[in-house]
């Protein structure tokens, strides 16, 4: 019985494995996956070499917890980022219970009811739920050294990545990411690191998402996180290479920049963060509003008539479709923060984050524990 058991849930794994890695699905007609293994004249990319992605993602994360503790911390300190005191709100049930399962910031109705139920005034409650907000946000030091951290890698890994691409005779050629594919392409080894540290990276950003300062975004970002894995992993084992790499370069070319206005706005280096944030704004709406679409999706369209038709291009396709609408969605978030920057002169926030501190009530206005009112 045992035996049977043991080939059923054989073949039951060969048959999901036959689907998983249907070659009518993700290969051009006439193309199997024995055009895919390497040659002495040709090199391809192997499943292979992907399994050094999960420990090469923990050592990243070993490396940022360095980074952030001996390095980023000691920088930011010098730049005169330090963490505010906040004030614990007093313990009590009802609100805790209304901030949980309700809402974080009351509105007039609930807040009156909470005034009748605890017999406090308006401005107890809302003091309440102000330091109930704070207090479960992260610190300002700890989301400053966690952008160090993204603003060194999305820099190092787009310099890496242009002087590699551009050196690339098919780089700018559209038509030649897919001319020759599986026949003519050899994978470089300068292309296969680029592609294995990028998975690995954005392998780290979804497994620390827990422990980051959590935006309000969250969901979004989550989102991108899965759509990027699974488009780097995909496009790098089916051969798609090129156009892979294209897309990672022209991600990374503006997120240094937000990251290093954030480090900046958190240290009140007013002007430092204008500068850069026009960078960011700029690099942001050409790269994902322009290159992206206009290049890098036309491009796509254009590998159905080159190699053929394929039905994985669906599915990259849905998944690059995804996010273009997420640009789109963070591209309105920034055009608010440039609309404000032109009225006002300066930025005052980070479009991407909950705000550094969230308390319009002045603390000066109550002292000492909450009381009753009479």
């Amino acid at each position: 019985m045992l035996a049977k058991a043991l080939v059923r849930r054989g073949r039951m794994a060969e048959t999901f494995l036959a689907i998983i890695w249907s070659e009518s699905f993700w290969l051009p007609k006439g193309k199997t996956w024995e055009d895919l293994k390497s040659t002495e004249a040709s090199k391809k990319p192997q499943v292979e070499d992907l399994y050094i992605v999960p420990p090469l993602a923990i050592s990243i994360l070993i490396l940022r917890f360095l980074f952030e503790r001996f390095i980023a911390r000691p920088f930011c300190q010098h730049l005169g980022i330090e963490d505010k005191p906040r004030k614990e709100p007093e313990p009590n049930v009802i609100c805790e219970k209304v901030f949980k399962s309700v809402t974080k910031r009351p509105d007039t109705n609930v807040i009156k009811g909470l005034c009748d139920q605890l017999g406090w005034t308006d401005f107890q409650v809302k003091l309440w739920f102000t330091r109930r907000r704070n207090i479960s946000k992260l610190p300002v030091m700890r989301k400053a050294t966690e952008s160090c951290w993204r603003f060194l890698f999305y820099l190092l890994a787009f310099i890496y990545g242009f002087i590699t691409l551009i050196a690339k005779d098919w780089f700018l050629d559209s038509d030649r990411w897919f001319i020759g594919y599986l026949d003519e392409q050899s994978l470089e080894d300068d292309i296969k690191w680029y592609y294995i540290i990028e998975l690995a990276f954005y392998l780290s950003l979804l497994s620390s998402v827990l422990i980051d300062n959590k935006r309000k975004d969250f969901w979004e970002m989550t989102i991108h996180h899965f759509a990027t894995i699974l488009l780097i992993a995909g496009s790098y084992v089916i051969g798609h290479w090129r156009i892979g790499s294209v897309i990672i370069v022209v991600h990374d070319a503006a997120d240094f920049w937000l990251e290093s206005a954030k480090v900046a706005n958190y240290a009140k280096l007013q002007k430092t963060c204008d500068g850069l944030f026009v960078g960011f704004a700029l690099s942001f709406f050409l790269t994902r509003w322009v290159i992206y679409p206009f290049w890098v999706l036309r491009g796509l369209n254009r590998s159905w008539y080159i190699i053929g038709p394929f039905r994985s291009f669906y599915w990259f396709a849905f998944l690059l479709g995804l996010l273009q609408i997420l640009h789109i969605i963070w591209g309105f978030a920034v055009g608010r923060v440039v609309y404000t920057f032109t009225l006002s002169g300066k930025v005052d926030r980070d479009v991407r984050s909950e705000d550094e501190d969230d308390d319009p009530i002045e603390e000066k206005e109550h002292v000492g524990p909450i009381k009753k009112k009479k």
